[in-house]
Protein backbone atom coordinates (compact mmCIF):
# COMPACT_ATOMS: atom_id res chain seq x y z
CA UNK A 1 0.00 0.00 0.00
CA UNK A 2 3.16 2.19 0.95
CA UNK A 3 4.38 1.85 -2.66
CA UNK A 4 1.04 2.92 -4.12
CA UNK A 5 0.76 5.76 -2.21
CA UNK A 6 4.18 6.69 -3.17
CA UNK A 7 3.20 6.53 -6.91
CA UNK A 8 0.16 8.29 -6.40
CA UNK A 9 2.27 11.21 -5.18
CA UNK A 10 4.79 11.03 -7.71
CA UNK A 11 2.30 10.93 -10.15
CA UNK A 12 0.67 14.31 -8.59
CA UNK A 13 4.01 15.99 -8.38
CA UNK A 14 4.11 15.39 -12.25
CA UNK A 15 0.73 17.04 -12.71
CA UNK A 16 1.09 19.71 -10.70
CA UNK A 17 4.82 20.56 -12.05
CA UNK A 18 3.23 20.44 -16.15
CA UNK A 19 0.84 23.08 -14.94
CA UNK A 20 2.94 25.23 -13.76
CA UNK A 21 5.63 25.05 -15.18
CA UNK A 22 4.00 25.64 -19.02
CA UNK A 23 2.38 28.20 -17.38
CA UNK A 24 5.10 29.90 -16.60
CA UNK A 25 6.96 29.03 -19.95
CA UNK A 26 3.85 30.79 -21.31
CA UNK A 27 3.97 33.55 -19.26
CA UNK A 28 7.28 34.93 -20.82
CA UNK A 29 6.07 35.22 -23.88
CA UNK A 30 3.62 37.61 -26.02
CA UNK A 31 0.16 36.94 -25.61
CA UNK A 32 0.75 34.50 -22.47
CA UNK A 33 -2.37 35.38 -20.44
CA UNK A 34 -4.50 34.08 -23.65
CA UNK A 35 -2.23 30.70 -23.98
CA UNK A 36 -2.42 30.49 -20.13
CA UNK A 37 -6.26 30.32 -20.69
CA UNK A 38 -6.00 28.33 -23.23
CA UNK A 39 -4.62 25.75 -21.40
CA UNK A 40 -6.87 25.90 -18.08
CA UNK A 41 -9.97 25.55 -20.60
CA UNK A 42 -9.05 22.94 -22.52
CA UNK A 43 -7.79 21.08 -19.19
CA UNK A 44 -10.96 21.47 -17.69
CA UNK A 45 -13.26 20.72 -20.99
CA UNK A 46 -11.08 17.67 -21.25
CA UNK A 47 -12.01 16.25 -17.51
CA UNK A 48 -15.84 17.54 -18.28
CA UNK A 49 -16.88 15.95 -22.05
CA UNK A 50 -13.21 13.62 -22.87
CA UNK A 51 -12.96 12.00 -19.54
CA UNK A 52 -16.94 10.76 -19.13
CA UNK A 53 -16.35 8.86 -22.77
CA UNK A 54 -13.12 7.22 -21.84
CA UNK A 55 -14.94 5.65 -18.58
CA UNK A 56 -16.26 2.52 -20.45
CA UNK A 57 -12.63 0.82 -20.51
CA UNK A 58 -13.58 0.42 -17.18
CA UNK A 59 -15.79 -2.40 -18.05
CA UNK A 60 -12.89 -4.23 -20.37
CA UNK A 61 -9.90 -3.78 -18.25
CA UNK A 62 -8.44 -3.82 -14.81
CA UNK A 63 -8.14 -0.61 -12.81
CA UNK A 64 -4.28 -1.44 -12.91
CA UNK A 65 -4.00 -2.09 -16.44
CA UNK A 66 -5.77 1.34 -17.24
CA UNK A 67 -3.19 2.91 -14.59
CA UNK A 68 -0.08 1.69 -16.05
CA UNK A 69 -1.23 2.31 -19.84
CA UNK A 70 -2.55 5.86 -18.45
CA UNK A 71 1.35 6.31 -16.98
CA UNK A 72 2.70 5.40 -20.18
CA UNK A 73 0.60 7.65 -22.46
CA UNK A 74 1.99 10.35 -19.53
CA UNK A 75 5.64 9.35 -20.62
CA UNK A 76 5.27 9.15 -23.70
CA UNK A 77 3.23 12.95 -24.01
CA UNK A 78 5.58 14.42 -21.70
CA UNK A 79 8.34 13.12 -23.87
CA UNK A 80 6.61 15.05 -27.01
CA UNK A 81 7.00 18.44 -24.81
CA UNK A 82 10.72 17.66 -24.41
CA UNK A 83 11.24 17.66 -28.00
CA UNK A 84 9.10 19.81 -29.98
CA UNK A 85 7.95 22.72 -26.80
CA UNK A 86 5.75 24.66 -29.01
CA UNK A 87 2.43 26.36 -27.81
CA UNK A 88 -0.26 24.03 -29.69
CA UNK A 89 1.60 21.40 -28.36
CA UNK A 90 1.93 22.40 -25.53
CA UNK A 91 -2.02 22.94 -25.34
CA UNK A 92 -2.29 19.54 -27.05
CA UNK A 93 -0.66 17.75 -23.92
CA UNK A 94 -2.38 19.61 -21.11
CA UNK A 95 -5.69 18.90 -22.73
CA UNK A 96 -4.78 14.84 -23.17
CA UNK A 97 -3.26 14.69 -19.84
CA UNK A 98 -6.21 16.08 -17.83
CA UNK A 99 -8.20 13.11 -19.88
CA UNK A 100 -5.93 10.75 -19.07
CA UNK A 101 -6.27 11.71 -14.85
CA UNK A 102 -9.60 10.98 -15.28
CA UNK A 103 -8.74 7.71 -15.87
CA UNK A 104 -5.76 7.36 -13.93
CA UNK A 105 -7.12 8.60 -10.67
CA UNK A 106 -10.14 6.30 -10.15
CA UNK A 107 -7.72 3.55 -11.41
CA UNK A 108 -5.59 4.34 -8.23
CA UNK A 109 -8.42 4.96 -5.60
CA UNK A 110 -9.85 1.62 -6.58
CA UNK A 111 -6.47 0.04 -7.11
CA UNK A 112 -6.06 1.38 -3.55
CA UNK A 113 -9.47 0.32 -2.70
CA UNK A 114 -8.48 -3.32 -3.51
CA UNK A 115 -5.04 -3.45 -1.15
CA UNK A 116 -6.68 -1.35 1.53
CA UNK A 117 -8.68 -2.22 4.84
CA UNK A 118 -12.00 -3.05 3.60
CA UNK A 119 -13.28 -2.38 6.88
CA UNK A 120 -12.07 1.23 6.74
CA UNK A 121 -12.11 2.65 3.42
CA UNK A 122 -11.66 6.26 4.32
CA UNK A 123 -8.21 5.84 6.25
CA UNK A 124 -7.15 3.87 2.73
CA UNK A 125 -8.57 7.30 0.79
CA UNK A 126 -7.35 9.66 3.29
CA UNK A 127 -3.37 8.07 2.92
CA UNK A 128 -4.28 9.20 -1.28
CA UNK A 129 -5.45 12.24 -0.70
CA UNK A 130 -2.78 13.28 1.63
CA UNK A 131 -0.27 11.65 -1.14
CA UNK A 132 -2.19 13.87 -4.03
CA UNK A 133 -1.96 17.39 -1.94
CA UNK A 134 2.05 17.14 -0.89
CA UNK A 135 2.42 16.67 -4.23
CA UNK A 136 0.50 19.38 -5.39
CA UNK A 137 2.16 21.16 -2.95
CA UNK A 138 5.82 20.66 -3.55
CA UNK A 139 5.08 20.39 -7.37
CA UNK A 140 4.96 23.89 -8.16
CA UNK A 141 7.95 25.20 -5.54
CA UNK A 142 9.91 22.16 -7.87
CA UNK A 143 8.57 23.12 -11.07
CA UNK A 144 9.50 27.16 -10.43
CA UNK A 145 13.00 26.35 -9.02
CA UNK A 146 13.91 24.07 -12.38
CA UNK A 147 12.63 26.89 -14.44
CA UNK A 148 14.17 29.30 -12.63
CA UNK A 149 17.61 27.22 -12.38
CA UNK A 150 17.33 25.72 -16.15
CA UNK A 151 14.51 25.31 -18.39
CA UNK A 152 11.51 24.18 -19.12
CA UNK A 153 13.26 20.87 -20.82
CA UNK A 154 14.84 20.17 -17.32
CA UNK A 155 11.30 20.00 -15.60
CA UNK A 156 10.02 17.47 -18.24
CA UNK A 157 12.95 15.74 -17.88
CA UNK A 158 12.32 15.64 -13.84
CA UNK A 159 8.45 14.66 -14.42
CA UNK A 160 9.49 12.03 -16.58
CA UNK A 161 11.69 10.13 -14.60
CA UNK A 162 9.31 10.71 -11.60
CA UNK A 163 6.30 8.87 -14.22
CA UNK A 164 8.76 6.23 -14.48
CA UNK A 165 9.05 5.30 -11.34
CA UNK A 166 5.54 5.50 -10.49
CA UNK A 167 5.38 3.31 -13.55
CA UNK A 168 7.89 1.06 -12.32
CA UNK A 169 5.59 0.73 -8.70
CA UNK A 170 2.48 -0.17 -10.53
CA UNK A 171 4.09 -2.86 -12.76
CA UNK A 172 5.57 -4.33 -9.31
CA UNK A 173 2.43 -4.48 -7.94
CA UNK A 174 -0.12 -7.54 -8.28
CA UNK A 175 -3.36 -7.96 -8.72
CA UNK A 176 -5.12 -7.83 -5.78
CA UNK A 177 -8.44 -9.57 -6.34
CA UNK A 178 -10.15 -10.34 -9.50
CA UNK A 179 -12.01 -7.66 -10.98
CA UNK A 180 -15.71 -7.74 -9.89
CA UNK A 181 -18.06 -9.21 -12.87
CA UNK A 182 -21.27 -6.72 -13.64
CA UNK A 183 -24.45 -8.03 -13.94
CA UNK A 184 -24.48 -6.46 -17.41
CA UNK A 185 -22.36 -7.89 -20.08
CA UNK A 186 -20.42 -4.92 -21.54
CA UNK A 187 -20.26 -6.47 -25.07
CA UNK A 188 -24.39 -6.23 -24.42
CA UNK A 189 -24.63 -2.68 -23.94
CA UNK A 190 -24.13 0.11 -26.40
CA UNK A 191 -21.55 2.96 -25.88
CA UNK A 192 -23.81 5.44 -24.41
CA UNK A 193 -25.41 3.05 -22.03
CA UNK A 194 -22.10 2.49 -20.44
CA UNK A 195 -20.96 6.21 -20.59
CA UNK A 196 -24.51 6.95 -18.74
CA UNK A 197 -24.06 3.95 -16.25
CA UNK A 198 -22.62 5.36 -13.33
CA UNK A 199 -24.19 8.78 -13.48
CA UNK A 200 -27.70 7.38 -14.07
CA UNK A 201 -27.02 5.28 -10.69
CA UNK A 202 -25.73 7.93 -8.98
CA UNK A 203 -28.41 10.21 -9.59
CA UNK A 204 -31.05 7.23 -8.61
CA UNK A 205 -29.15 7.44 -5.03
CA UNK A 206 -30.80 9.44 -2.92
CA UNK A 207 -28.06 10.25 -0.93
CA UNK A 208 -25.59 10.42 -4.04
CA UNK A 209 -27.74 12.63 -5.82
CA UNK A 210 -28.48 15.33 -2.71
CA UNK A 211 -24.51 15.45 -2.36
CA UNK A 212 -23.68 15.97 -6.01
CA UNK A 213 -26.62 18.95 -6.33
CA UNK A 214 -25.22 20.28 -3.11
CA UNK A 215 -21.74 20.05 -3.96
CA UNK A 216 -21.72 21.27 -7.54
CA UNK A 217 -23.85 24.53 -6.44
CA UNK A 218 -21.40 25.21 -3.69
CA UNK A 219 -18.21 24.90 -6.01
CA UNK A 220 -18.94 27.48 -8.33
CA UNK A 221 -19.22 29.96 -5.05
CA UNK A 222 -15.88 28.24 -4.45
CA UNK A 223 -14.39 28.53 -7.45
CA UNK A 224 -14.94 32.80 -7.00
CA UNK A 225 -13.28 32.87 -3.73
CA UNK A 226 -10.09 31.40 -6.16
CA UNK A 227 -10.11 34.21 -8.64
CA UNK A 228 -10.49 37.10 -5.84
CA UNK A 229 -8.29 35.84 -3.85
CA UNK A 230 -4.87 37.43 -5.71
CA UNK A 231 -6.89 40.88 -5.82
CA UNK A 232 -7.88 40.62 -2.11
CA UNK A 233 -4.26 40.24 -1.02
CA UNK A 234 -2.37 42.94 -3.23
CA UNK A 235 -5.36 45.39 -3.38
CA UNK A 236 -7.42 45.10 -0.03
CA UNK A 237 -4.83 43.15 2.60
CA UNK A 238 -1.81 45.65 1.08
CA UNK A 239 0.25 42.08 1.35
CA UNK A 240 1.78 41.86 -1.79
CA UNK A 241 2.99 38.39 -3.53
CA UNK A 242 4.12 37.23 -0.32
CA UNK A 243 0.74 38.13 1.76
CA UNK A 244 -0.66 36.41 -1.40
CA UNK A 245 1.22 32.98 -1.18
CA UNK A 246 1.08 32.70 2.44
CA UNK A 247 -2.78 32.88 1.83
CA UNK A 248 -2.37 30.26 -0.58
CA UNK A 249 -0.16 27.91 1.23
CA UNK A 250 -2.51 27.89 4.39
CA UNK A 251 -5.50 26.67 2.09
CA UNK A 252 -3.23 24.06 0.98
CA UNK A 253 -1.94 23.49 4.50
CA UNK A 254 -5.20 22.74 6.27
CA UNK A 255 -6.06 20.71 2.71
CA UNK A 256 -3.36 18.44 3.68
CA UNK A 257 -4.43 18.16 7.48
CA UNK A 258 -8.16 18.03 6.22
CA UNK A 259 -6.93 14.96 3.93
CA UNK A 260 -5.06 13.40 7.08
CA UNK A 261 -8.16 13.97 9.06
CA UNK A 262 -10.68 12.29 6.83
CA UNK A 263 -9.55 8.83 7.47
CA UNK A 264 -12.19 9.21 10.69
CA UNK A 265 -14.76 10.15 8.61
CA UNK A 266 -17.72 6.97 8.80
CA UNK A 267 -19.65 6.38 5.30
CA UNK A 268 -23.00 6.68 7.62
CA UNK A 269 -22.01 10.14 8.76
CA UNK A 270 -20.31 11.43 5.08
CA UNK A 271 -23.42 13.35 3.90
CA UNK A 272 -23.29 14.97 7.14
CA UNK A 273 -19.37 15.71 7.31
CA UNK A 274 -20.30 17.32 3.56
CA UNK A 275 -22.86 19.86 4.66
CA UNK A 276 -21.44 20.74 8.34
CA UNK A 277 -17.79 21.53 6.34
CA UNK A 278 -19.45 23.10 3.63
CA UNK A 279 -20.88 25.73 5.59
CA UNK A 280 -18.02 26.37 8.30
CA UNK A 281 -15.79 26.26 4.96
CA UNK A 282 -18.34 29.46 2.97
CA UNK A 283 -18.88 31.06 6.35
CA UNK A 284 -14.43 30.99 7.03
CA UNK A 285 -14.21 32.65 3.22
CA UNK A 286 -16.71 34.89 4.15
CA UNK A 287 -15.28 36.26 7.13
CA UNK A 288 -12.08 37.42 5.08
CA UNK A 289 -14.41 40.13 3.17
CA UNK A 290 -15.58 41.43 6.32
CA UNK A 291 -12.02 41.16 8.26
CA UNK A 292 -9.49 43.02 6.27
CA UNK A 293 -6.63 41.29 8.13
CA UNK A 294 -3.97 39.08 6.86
CA UNK A 295 -3.54 37.12 10.79
CA UNK A 296 -7.30 36.40 10.30
CA UNK A 297 -7.49 35.98 6.59
CA UNK A 298 -4.48 33.27 7.41
CA UNK A 299 -6.61 31.46 9.97
CA UNK A 300 -9.55 31.89 7.42
CA UNK A 301 -8.84 30.18 4.53
CA UNK A 302 -6.23 27.48 7.06
CA UNK A 303 -9.74 26.52 8.23
CA UNK A 304 -11.17 26.45 4.92
CA UNK A 305 -8.71 24.04 3.50
CA UNK A 306 -9.35 21.15 6.00
CA UNK A 307 -12.92 21.64 5.25
CA UNK A 308 -12.39 21.55 1.25
CA UNK A 309 -10.23 18.13 2.20
CA UNK A 310 -12.71 16.72 4.34
CA UNK A 311 -15.58 17.44 1.98
CA UNK A 312 -14.03 15.92 -1.16
CA UNK A 313 -13.52 12.82 1.41
CA UNK A 314 -16.85 12.73 2.20
CA UNK A 315 -18.07 13.10 -0.72
CA UNK A 316 -15.80 10.33 -2.28
CA UNK A 317 -17.35 7.94 0.80
CA UNK A 318 -20.96 9.18 -0.39
CA UNK A 319 -20.16 8.30 -4.22
CA UNK A 320 -18.38 4.83 -3.66
CA UNK A 321 -21.28 3.77 -0.91
CA UNK A 322 -23.94 4.16 -3.79
CA UNK A 323 -23.11 2.16 -6.79
CA UNK A 324 -21.58 -1.61 -6.74
CA UNK A 325 -18.07 -2.03 -7.03
CA UNK A 326 -17.83 -2.60 -10.56
CA UNK A 327 -18.80 0.60 -11.05
CA UNK A 328 -16.73 2.57 -8.54
CA UNK A 329 -13.91 3.58 -11.01
CA UNK A 330 -16.92 4.98 -13.52
CA UNK A 331 -18.70 6.56 -10.09
CA UNK A 332 -15.23 8.44 -9.01
CA UNK A 333 -14.43 9.36 -12.92
CA UNK A 334 -17.81 11.33 -12.70
CA UNK A 335 -17.40 13.20 -9.82
CA UNK A 336 -14.05 14.38 -10.78
CA UNK A 337 -16.36 15.82 -14.26
CA UNK A 338 -19.19 17.05 -12.45
CA UNK A 339 -16.81 18.93 -9.53
CA UNK A 340 -14.65 20.19 -12.58
CA UNK A 341 -17.51 21.70 -14.74
CA UNK A 342 -18.52 23.26 -11.33
CA UNK A 343 -15.22 24.70 -11.43
CA UNK A 344 -15.13 26.13 -14.47
CA UNK A 345 -18.73 28.26 -14.48
CA UNK A 346 -17.22 29.26 -10.74
CA UNK A 347 -13.73 30.42 -13.00
CA UNK A 348 -16.01 32.21 -15.75
CA UNK A 349 -18.25 34.48 -13.29
CA UNK A 350 -15.34 34.89 -11.37
CA UNK A 351 -14.05 37.76 -13.16
CA UNK A 352 -17.18 39.80 -13.25
CA UNK A 353 -18.16 39.53 -9.96
CA UNK A 354 -14.62 40.44 -8.76
CA UNK A 355 -14.63 43.72 -11.06
CA UNK A 356 -17.74 44.79 -10.27
CA UNK A 357 -18.59 44.07 -6.53
CA UNK A 358 -14.46 44.04 -5.56
CA UNK A 359 -11.93 41.29 -4.06
CA UNK A 360 -13.63 41.76 -0.59
CA UNK A 361 -17.59 41.84 -1.18
CA UNK A 362 -16.33 39.21 -3.92
CA UNK A 363 -15.12 37.01 -1.08
CA UNK A 364 -18.01 37.45 0.91
CA UNK A 365 -20.58 36.66 -1.82
CA UNK A 366 -18.68 33.55 -2.47
CA UNK A 367 -18.89 32.55 1.59
CA UNK A 368 -22.39 32.88 1.47
CA UNK A 369 -23.05 31.29 -1.72
CA UNK A 370 -21.03 28.41 -0.28
CA UNK A 371 -22.25 27.76 2.89
CA UNK A 372 -26.29 28.49 1.84
CA UNK A 373 -26.05 26.40 -1.34
CA UNK A 374 -24.40 23.69 0.86
CA UNK A 375 -27.11 23.57 2.91
CA UNK A 376 -30.13 24.09 0.59
CA UNK A 377 -30.52 20.38 -0.80
CA UNK A 378 -30.49 18.81 2.74
CA UNK A 379 -33.13 21.52 3.81
CA UNK A 380 -35.31 21.01 0.74
CA UNK A 381 -35.10 16.93 0.92
CA UNK A 382 -36.21 17.33 4.64
CA UNK A 383 -39.24 19.40 3.57
CA UNK A 384 -39.86 17.04 0.73
CA UNK A 385 -39.62 13.87 3.23
CA UNK A 386 -42.47 15.66 5.55
CA UNK A 387 -45.19 16.09 2.77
Amino acid sequence: MRFLVTAYFLLSLCGTMTSVAISLHFAAHDGGAALISAILVSSACAQIFIAPLLAPVFDRFSARSIAIAATVCEVVLLGIILVVPIAPVLIGVSLLSSALAGLSIPALFTIADEYGDKKNQAATFSMLDTARLVGSFVGPVLSGLLLDIWSLRAAISVEIAANLIALAILLVLKQASSAPESDDDPKTQSFLARVLEAPALLLRNEQSRAALMSIWAAIIFTSVFSVALVFYAVDVLGAGGLGYAFLMQAFVVGRILGARRSKTIAPPRALAVLTVCGIIMGISIALTGILHNLIVAITCFFIAGICNALQVAALRLVITSAVPAEIQPKALSSMGSVNTSAMLVGYIIGAPIVTAAGPALALMISGVGTALLTVLSPLVRNLRSRL
